[in-house]
């Protein structure tokens, strides 16, 4: 086991930055790997911007030079994982970061730190495409781009998941539901989102696999009675814009779907894709034929 004092969190401050802040984050996440104990762990690169829009402007810099599609920095999150060079890295935003209360704050650093530990490699961001997506794209002539975005949204939401369980199993259970009040409170553009995309199937089906994503974040605090509920509300009213039909078939189907997934990432990307297409996606495309 790699203790954190053999931890090296190699730091890279972008804008003006108030030291005591940064120390708060770097004591968070050294706290957390202490709690979590990974075994091979020794390097992290953390990167703390003052302003979200420096964020932005360097991950799409980053991402026309290296040639890598980023993940884009939602408005949501304040916080995010990559490992594209073949090391963990962990990106704060303050500005967005000061928004939340001070639980969801640790919540959001704890769960970057959950993906180091579980998905600290290249191997965890390349995917080959599942069979039963294979299948689907064949049987109704989905493009390439089609297929790459549908597999990204069911990756994300299989990570996320997994992220979740770690640190449910490890009793960071208050800090990951405050932030999944955070997460699960439905904006206007979720709204705006379904609003262009409810007329065609095809656009229908990533919607509703984009949310994936947060229920996968919530599913592993529905087996606390004490939050059972509280979770339940939460997810309801994140997907309360969508009609009934759709949201009820999401909000039953997906956790029984997340709680068959097992320790093996690339294995529970292609369980979750079969289950979902069958379950889920399937009867949105036959609507389309």
């Amino acid at each position: 086991m790699a203790g954190t004092s053999q931890l090296k969190i190699v730091l890279r401050r972008f804008g003006v930055l108030e030291e005591h802040k940064v120390h708060a984050i770097i004591n968070t996440i050294r706290s957390c790997y202490s709690r979590l104990a990974p075994p091979e762990i020794h390097l992290v690169d953390l990167y703390i911007f003052a302003h979200s829009s420096t964020v932005e402007a360097f991950l799409s810099e980053e991402s026309r030079r290296v040639g890598v599609a980023s993940s884009s920095f939602d408005d949501l999150f304040f916080s995010m994982h990559d490992a594209w060079t073949g090391i963990s890295r962990i990106i704060v935003c303050l500005e967005r970061m000061q928004k939340l209360s001070t639980l969801a704050q640790k919540g959001g650093i704890h769960h970057e730190v959950g993906h180091s530990v579980l998905h600290g490699s290249l191997d965890y961001y390349i995917f080959s495409v599942p069979l039963a997506l294979q299948n689907l794209a064949q049987r109704f002539q989905l493009s390439r781009q089609y297929v790459t975005n549908m597999l990204y949204l069911i990756s994300i939401a299989v990570k996320d998941y997994e992220v979740s369980r770690l640190l449910h199993e490890h009793g960071f259970d208050e800090d990951q539901i405050a932030l999944a009040n955070h997460l699960l409170t439905p904006t206007e553009s979720d709204r705006t989102t379904w609003e262009i995309s409810r007329e065609n199937p095809r656009a229908r089906a990533l919607c509703l696999a984009s949310y994936m994503k947060l229920i996968g974040h919530a599913t592993p605090f529905l087996t606390l009675k004490p939050s059972r509920r509280r979770m339940i509300h939460y997810l309801r009213e994140s997907l309360a814009f969508l009609p009934k039909e759709y949201a009820s078939t999401i909000l039953e189907e997906t956790p029984q779907i997340f709680q068959q997934l097992k320790l093996d990432t690339s294995g529970n990307v292609d369980t979750f894709t079969r289950l979902v297409i069958e379950r889920i996606l399937q009867p949105l495309y036959e609507a389309d034929v």
